[in-house]
C-alpha cells in the first residue's frame, strides 16, 4: 500500500483544530503537534489506550472529510489568512486580477527542468515564461526577481499553487497598532460608554474623548513631555462599531432591538397543504374613507383585517371595517374565508379559480391581543374544528407571512392611491392635504382591495415560485376543501347578548326593526303565556326574550328559544340595506341624520315666520290697530299677570295735561305669615281611601260624615263620634 507524501513542517486541520506534523515515526506512526496545547495529538484504541496516530489512520480521516491539510509553506500571518479564507474564483478575481499571473507564473517556474534562483537565472526563466504566453500575459508587466522568489517561499509548494495562495493581502490583514496602549485603552472604554449610555451619540463620544486629551497632552506640556496625538474621529467611529453586538445594543436600545438585529429567524410557519394552517392579523390602510351619504362624510382611516392560508399563501378571508380590531372583526373574516368568492370583479371573470379559494383551516395563528385571548374565542373555534394558536408575545416575525404580505399590500395599492380628489375646502375642513392623502369613497377602497388580493393571487410568489391561486389548486384537487357547515353558529356563539321584548312586531334593537312572522308568531305564543300577569302590555302579546348579535353585521339578530334550547334568526325588516353594516356604521348614519333633520328643522321654522310676516302685512292697518290695542289690554290685565306666573304686572297711568300720572302705590309681600304657622285640618288630597270591606251597615260604605271644622273618629265599636 502506497503512503501518503508529507513533508515535516506542514499543518493539517484535524477534527477542526490545527496541528503541525513534526515527523514520520517508525511503523507508519506519525507525529502531529497541536498548535493551541503544544501536546502531542493521539488517538483511543479499542481497547482504550492512546497511541499516536498511523498512516492508515491518516488516510480514514482523509476518506471522511475529517482532515484536511493547509498550506505549509506559509511564512507570515497574512499568508496564513489568505490559506485559511475560501474565497470562490470570482470574488479572487474581481478582488486581485493579477493573482492569475503570479498562479501563472509560479506553474510556469515548477515545470521547468532546472534554473537559477539568482537575479539572471530567474530573469532568464521569465522571460521564457513570457515568451510561450503571449496571450495570456499580453499587456502585464515582468515581475523583478526578488518579487518572484518571495513568491516562491510564501505561495505554495510544486503542485500546490492555490489561486487563494496568490492573492494579494495588502490592507486585509491585521496590522500592527498605530496607537499607544493607553490610547488604546481610553479608547475602548469610551466605546463602552457609547454603549451603555442610551442618551449619547458618537459625535458626544468624540468631543468627549477630544477634551480629554486636550487636558492630558497640557499636563504633559507643562513637565516637558511629548504630547500624545489624539484618535481622529473616525477611529472613534470604528472603535465604537467595533464592539457591536447583542450584549452592547441590548443595554443600548434594549432587549428586543437586540434580538431583532441579531437573534436568527427560526424556519417559519410551515404547512404541507392548503387550509393546514392560516394566520390572521390586523393593520391600519393608509388611505382616508369617504361615505357619500346626503353629501360626502369623512369615515376616517379603515383597519383591514385578513387571513392567509400558510402553505399557498392565498388570502381566504379578509374585512375592511372602521373599528379597532376586535373578537367579531375576526368572526366576520373567518365566515368570509368559509365562503366561496362568487362575486369578482368583472375584470377577473376569467379566472375562476379564484372563486374557490375558500374553507375552513384545521389551526389559526393568531397573536397576543385582547380579541385572542378569551376562552369564548377558543371554546367557538373548538366546536367548528379550528385549533388556534398564539405567538409568542413581542414576536411579529414569527408571523412574517401575513406581515410580509401587508408589505405587499402597502406597495402595491396603498402607495399608488391618488390623493384627494374632493373640493379643497372640504378637504381642508376634514384636515387633510390633496397632495398627500388619499381619499376615496367606501366602494372605492372595496374594489380596489379586492382587485388587488385577486391580482396577487396571480402573480408569481417568490418563495412559492409560483403564482399562490396555482399552488391553492393543486392542493385542494388532492386534498380537498373543507368547510364550516353553518358558520351563522360563530355569531350566535361569540354574539353580544342582551334583553329585549319580543313582540307582535318582533324585535326593535337599535332603532330598528327585526321580523319574520314564520318565527316570531309560533314562539311569542309559547313564551307569552309563561309571562307574569302583572305588568303585562294590554292588547297585543309581549315578552322577554335574550338575543345576540354582530356588531360587525347588524343585518340579522338572533333570539333565544328555551324550548327547543335554538337560537332562532330574525333578518332586519328595515328599507336599508344592512348587509354587511357594522354597528358603528349604523350609528354614524343616525348622526348624520340627526344633523340633517336639526338644519332642516330651522329652515321650516324660517319659512312659516315668513309666512305669517307676510300674511300679516297683507291685512288692513284697522286690523293691526286693534291687535295692538287688544294686546296693550291684555299686557295690562292683573288676571293675566296672575296667571302667567311672572310676578310682574304692567299699570297704565291715567294721562294729565301735564303728562305726568299719580305714582303708582305699590305694596310688598307681607314678611310674615298671619295664621301664625298652623298646621291645616282638611284631609289630605289625592281621593278618597278605598274602605275596609265589613258586614256592618251603619254607614254607607266608604262615606265619613265630617261636622264643623274638626275631623270625625272611628271607635272601636264602628260608630263615628264628633269631637267639634
Amino acid at each position: 500500500m502506497s503512503d501518503l507524501k508529507l513533508n515535516v513542517g506542514e499543518r493539517w486541520e484535524i477534527a477542526g483544530e490545527e496541528h503541525v506534523l513534526d515527523g514520520v515515526l517508525g511503523d507508519g506512526l506519525l507525529h502531529f503537534r497541536s498548535v493551541r496545547t503544544a501536546g502531542p495529538y493521539q488517538v483511543e484504541t479499542e481497547d482504550g489506550s492512546l497511541v499516536s496516530p498511523s498512516m492508515t489512520w491518516l488516510k480514514s480521516q482523509l476518506a471522511e472529510g475529517i482532515a484536511r491539510r493547509l498550506d505549509w509553506h506559509v511564512t507570515s500571518a497574512a499568508r496564513r489568512l489568505a490559506s485559511q479564507q475560501e474565497d470562490d474564483f470570482e470574488d479572487i478575481k474581481a478582488r486581485d486580477p493579477r493573482a492569475r499571473v503570479r498562479q501563472l507564473v509560479l506553474s510556469s517556474l515548477d515545470r521547468l527542468p532546472a534554473y537559477s534562483r539568482s537575479d539572471q537565472g530567474l530573469h532568464r526563466a521569465l522571460a521564457k515564461i513570457w515568451a510561450s504566453n503571449p496571450t495570456r500575459l499580453s499587456g502585464e508587466s515582468m515581475p523583478a526577481p526578488s518579487t518572484v522568489r518571495g513568491w516562491l517561499k510564501d505561495r505554495g509548494g510544486p503542485g500546490e499553487r492555490t489561486l487563494r495562495a496568490m492573492m494579494s493581502m495588502s490592507g486585509r490583514a491585521p496590522r500592527r497598532k498605530r496607537l499607544a496602549a493607553s490610547v488604546r485603552r481610553r479608547l475602548e472604554a469610551h466605546a463602552i460608554m457609547y454603549w451603555a449610555d442610551p442618551r449619547t451619540s458618537i459625535g458626544d463620544i468624540q468631543r468627549l474623548l477630544k477634551l480629554r486629551f486636550y487636558r492630558i497632552n497640557d499636563r504633559l506640556a507643562r513637565r516637558g513631555i511629548k504630547v500624545v496625538q489624539a484618535p481622529s474621529a473616525e477611529t472613534v467611529r470604528r472603535a465604537i462599531r467595533d464592539i457591536e453586538c447583542w450584549e452592547t445594543v441590548a443595554a443600548k436600545f434594549g432587549t428586543k432591538e437586540a434580538n431583532k438585529r441579531f437573534k436568527p429567524s427560526g424556519v417559519g410557519l410551515r404547512a404541507n397543504r392548503p387550509l393546514l394552517l392560516g394566520a390572521i392579523d390586523h393593520t391600519v390602510l393608509d388611505c382616508h374613507i369617504v361615505v357619500e351619504e346626503s353629501g360626502a362624510r369623512l369615515l376616517g382611516r379603515p383597519t383591514f383585517t385578513a387571513l392567509i392560508d400558510v402553505h399557498s399563501r392565498c388570502v381566504v378571508g379578509w374585512l375592511l371595517s372602521f373599528e379597532p380590531p376586535s373578537l367579531y372583526s375576526v368572526m366576520e373574516c373567518i365566515k368570509f374565508a368559509n365562503r366561496p368568492k362568487l362575486n369578482l370583479p368583472v375584470k377577473l371573470v376569467d379566472y375562476p379559480e379564484l372563486a374557490d379559494i375558500f374553507g375552513r383551516f384545521d389551526e389559526i395563528v393568531v397573536d397576543n391581543g385582547w380579541e385572542f385571548a378569551g376562552v369564548s374565542f377558543e371554546s367557538a373555534m373548538a366546536d367548528v374544528g379550528t385549533s388556534v394558536r398564539w405567538a409568542p408575545i413581542a414576536s411579529p416575525t414569527y408571523k412574517a407571512v401575513i406581515e410580509r404580505f401587508f408589505g405587499t399590500l402597502n406597495t402595491t395599492l396603498n402607495q399608488k392611491l391618488p390623493g384627494g380628489t374632493y373640493p379643497p375646502a372640504k378637504l381642508k375642513e376634514w384636515g387633510l392635504d390633496p397632495r398627500h392623502d388619499a381619499v376615496l369613497t367606501l366602494a372605492q377602497v372595496q374594489r380596489l382591495i379586492e382587485l388587488a388580493i385577486s391580482t396577487y393571487h396571480l402573480e408569481r410568489h417568490r418563495g412559492l415560485g409560483d403564482s399562490p391561486a396555482r399552488t391553492w389548486m393543486r392542493g385542494v384537487r388532492q386534498h380537498g376543501i373543507p368547510v364550516i357547515g353553518d358558520d351563522r353558529q360563530l355569531s350566535k356563539m361569540l354574539g353580544f347578548q342582551a334583553e329585549r321584548t319580543l313582540s307582535t312586531c318582533g324585535v326593535s334593537l337599535f332603532d330598528l326593526p327585526y321580523h319574520d312572522p314564520s318565527i316570531v308568531g309560533p314562539l311569542l305564543e309559547k313564551l307569552a303565556s309563561r309571562q307574569p300577569v302583572r305588568g303585562r302590555r294590554k292588547g297585543s302579546a309581549t315578552a322577554g326574550v335574550k338575543i345576540k348579535y354582530n356588531p360587525s353585521d347588524i343585518s340579522e339578530i338572533y333570539v333565544w328559544d328555551p324550548f327547543a334550547r335554538l337560537y332562532r334568526t330574525l333578518p332586519c325588516a328595515s328599507d336599508e340595506d344592512l348587509r354587511g353594516v357594522s354597528l358603528w356604521l349604523h350609528r354614524k348614519r343616525a348622526e348624520w341624520r340627526a344633523e340633517d333633520a336639526r338644519s332642516s328643522a330651522r329652515g321650516e321654522v324660517e319659512r312659516r315666520v315668513q309666512l305669517g310676516e307676510e300674511i300679516r302685512s297683507a291685512a288692513p292697518a284697522r286690523e293691526t290697530t286693534r291687535q295692538k290695542k287688544a294686546a296693550l289690554r291684555l299686557s295690562s290685565s292683573e288676571t293675566v299677570a296672575r296667571l302667567a306666573g311672572s310676578g310682574l304686572r304692567v299699570q297704565v297711568a291715567a294721562p294729565r295735561h301735564d303728562g305726568m300720572a299719580p305714582v303708582v302705590v305699590q305694596s310688598a309681600l307681607a314678611p310674615h305669615r298671619t295664621d301664625d304657622s298652623a298646621r291645616p285640618v282638611r284631609p289630605a288630597r289625592g281621593g278618597n281611601r278605598k274602605a275596609k270591606p265589613s258586614s256592618r251597615t251603619t254607614l254607607d260604605a266608604g262615606v265619613r260624615p265630617v261636622s264643623g271644622d274638626f275631623p270625625n273618629f272611628e271607635t272601636d265599636d264602628g260608630h263615628w263620634e264628633d269631637f267639634s
